[in-house]
């Protein structure tokens, strides 16, 4: 097996694959149990592409429900301004 293959198949912590980036940190008291990433990322031919990653208790049922359950919020968010932006046309 290649070395890069064996990096790729063996689980690193969060903040070893994604180091560099920054995220807000969650609510006093709150325990992180499990993770889901959308990254955007440069390809090794330095096109921009997106990829997901999730920790190994995340299913996929549950991976559908959260894409489904942000694309909704966001739609919600988005529809919310537009219809408030005081505009008659």
């Amino acid at each position: 097996m290649s070395e890069r293959s064996e990096r790729e198949d063996t689980r690193q912590a969060v903040g070893q694959v994604l180091r560099g980036l920054e995220l807000f940190p969650l609510p006093d008291g709150w325990t992180p149990i499990e993770a889901l990433a959308v990254v955007k990322c440069l390809d090794a031919s330095g096109t921009p592409t997106w990829c997901t990653r999730r920790t190994a208790g995340i299913n996929d049922e549950e991976l559908l429900g959260t894409m489904v359950l942000q694309s909704e919020l966001l739609k919600r968010d988005i529809l919310s301004d537009w219809e408030d932006d005081g505009d008659d046309d």
